[in-house]
């Protein structure tokens, strides 16, 4: 019963406290809240874009990776970007995307983030894509942005000299499966004319020690999986490019809210301390 009393007699108190002082704590969430909407009209308005990615760099490296650093490489490079932005560095910046200065300078942030999916038991898996993020103070520069990123991606001496030997290694696959095609058809030709039984014969596919049948269509299969990875895995693709956004971003709701809620305790302590001088 007691702390009931003391609970009301504390929110009765609250509530005088503030009614007596109210033009003056009103008067300074008012003026902070102006101040901040003022501050967010006058600012340099940013403009919030995204786009979904894929990269070969994992499969050029032929690193048997754990499922949550399959697109590593090519986020690190991707997030490597924010040192120069954040240190101001355009120039630097323009040179790794091969764009102008004026680009380079009306981006504000770049970010890349791998991405997930839920399956049937309620459990995140990565898939073999990524998200990146990119804020700039000029929506016409996204593509310029956009088309930087495969200059970057391509022009980087560690992604380029395992791109070629992944290329090497894809012609030499290539190779090898059409003669080893050849190869079973003459043995095939040469099985029918002395009535032998080739169908039982398996090679080795090379990948994860998997066998394969020998027939051709079988390696027809393979030779074309790997022409389709040879000429779709680049080091960086576009799933989808980044949207074209025409609506500003802004803070003001959030920044409002915030600093009239700051505001509030700061009125507060300014109106304890002027009735604790008066008493």
């Amino acid at each position: 019963m007691t702390e009931e009393l003391n609970l009301k007699e504390l929110f009765t108190n609250s509530v005088n406290f503030i009614s007596r002082n109210n033009k003056l704590i009103f008067s300074i969430v008012l003026m902070s809240v102006i101040a901040i909407v003022v501050f967010q009209k006058l600012k340099t308005p940013y403009f919030e874009t995204k786009a979904i990615c894929m990269s070969g760099i994992s499969e050029y490296e032929r690193v048997k990776y754990e499922e949550a650093w399959l697109q590593r490489t090519a986020i690190d490079l991707i997030n490597y970007l924010e040192i120069n932005i954040e240190n101001k560095d355009y120039e630097e910046l323009s040179s790794l995307l091969g764009v102008k200065l004026v680009v380079a300078k009306n981006i504000k942030k770049i970010e890349a983030e791998q991405l997930y999916q839920k399956d049937m038991n309620e459990e995140f898996f990565t898939l073999n894509k990524f998200e990146i993020m990119l804020t700039v103070f000029d929506n016409k520069v996204i593509e310029d942005v956009q088309e930087g990123l495969l200059y970057y991606f391509n022009n980087n001496k560690y992604v380029d000299d395992y791109y070629k030997k992944f290329n090497e290694s894809c012609d030499q696959i290539i190779n090898d499966i059409t003669h080893e095609m050849n190869v079973l058809e003459k043995v095939r030709l040469e099985g029918a004319k002395n009535s032998l039984d080739v169908s039982s014969v398996n090679i080795i596919s090379g990948r994860e020690g998997k066998d394969i049948s020998n027939q051709i269509v079988s390696l027809s299969q393979l030779r074309e999986e790997t022409r389709t990875n040879q000429a779709l895995l680049k080091p960086l693709i576009y799933v989808q490019g980044f949207a074209k956004v025409n609506k500003k971003e802004d803070d003001i709701l959030v920044w409002s809210l915030l600093v009239g809620f700051i505001s509030f305790i700061i009125g507060l302590l300014v109106a304890l301390i002027k009735e604790v001088k008066k008493a």
